[in-house]
């Protein structure tokens, strides 16, 4: 008995650490028509870009929709370049000037299409980067765009909850580490609708139970989410629901912000039983978000029986 109490404390505090894993249930790519959008960057401001070791201008020899694009082209040269860095880093930039432009703190995804040519037969693992300056160099946010193919239109989609300071970007830049190339490679990247995208109502976005597994006599299920679609300053109300076999056991609910939430379902005075369960959410005048999967174990600390 002595050693089963010794080794009990430890035994359910591991045990606990291997249940703490969340359990997400992700939104799916939001369709057009879910979404409001703002044109950030047309193609009719090739020339307010700056463009250094490379050029960039409108084109219409490879549009999406029928309307003219930016045409960014890239002769890699190892020998030429900056002084200090022959194999360097052509890029563009466009400063946003205008208050109204640099604040995307209203919207919940930048975006843009990308088309890519080059004499190469298939590009590097690291074909191009973006940073967006917020608001300056050394806070900019700096992604390396994978997603990129020879021959074929991709869609850049950026989550701006990812982008810290967003309510401020000074600069967007496209780049390319020459050291990825070959001397003389030719590149195009062909740009179109760069936009800001944003929920038009409310919707939980990655919707989550904070346990995949929890014990029987919890007191709380605490979820977590993140609100789109309300303008900042706004609140919406947001329901969850505690469910087994259709069966509503328990709810609650909460006026939530935009950005990331939490609620807990108060289960202290309930007998649930072991078992499958499932917990979904909604924001008021928006789409079900969920089912996610909970399941209930019973607990070492069960008495009697």
């Amino acid at each position: 008995m002595y050693h089963r109490q010794q080794w009990m404390p430890h035994a359910v505090e591991f045990l606990a650490l291997l249940l703490f894993v969340p359990v997400v249930a992700r939104a799916g790519e939001p369709t057009e028509g879910q979404l409001e959008k703002r044109i950030l960057v047309a193609a009719e401001s090739a020339r307010q870009w700056s463009a250094s070791e490379c050029t960039i201008e409108q084109s219409s020899t490879r549009m999406r929709t029928g309307t003219r694009v930016l045409h960014w082209h890239v002769t890699v040269n190892h020998f030429g370049g900056e002084p200090d860095y022959p194999i360097g880093w052509p890029r563009i930039g466009l400063t946003l000037r205008e208050a109204a432009a640099r604040d995307w703190s209203g919207w919940d995804y930048a975006q843009m299409w990308v088309y890519t040519d080059t004499s190469r037969d298939a590009l590097p693992r690291a074909p191009l980067g973006l940073s967006l300056y917020t608001p300056d160099k050394e806070g900019a946010y700096n992604r390396t765009l994978t997603e990129l193919a020879k021959g074929k239109w991709v869609r850049i989609q950026i989550p701006l909850a990812d982008v810290p300071r967003h309510n401020d970007v000074r600069l967007i830049q496209l780049h390319i580490s020459e050291s990825n190339y070959r001397h003389q490679d030719q590149l195009d990247f062909y740009l179109d609708e760069v936009t800001l995208l944003r929920y038009a109502r409310p919707t939980l976005l990655d919707f989550a139970a904070e346990a995949a597994v929890m014990f029987a006599d919890a007191k709380q299920i605490p979820v977590r989410f993140g609100l789109a679609g309300v303008k900042p300053g706004d609140a919406a109300a947001v329901v969850c629901e505690l469910r087994q076999r259709d069966r509503v056991v328990a709810k609650a609910d909460t006026n939530a912000a935009r950005g990331p939430g939490r609620l807990a379902l108060d289960v202290s005075r309930l007998k649930l039983e072991p078992g499958e369960y499932e917990v979904i959410g909604r924001a008021a005048g928006g789409e079900q978000a969920g089912p996610v999967r909970l399941r209930l174990v019973e607990s070492p600390w069960k008495t009697g029986g």
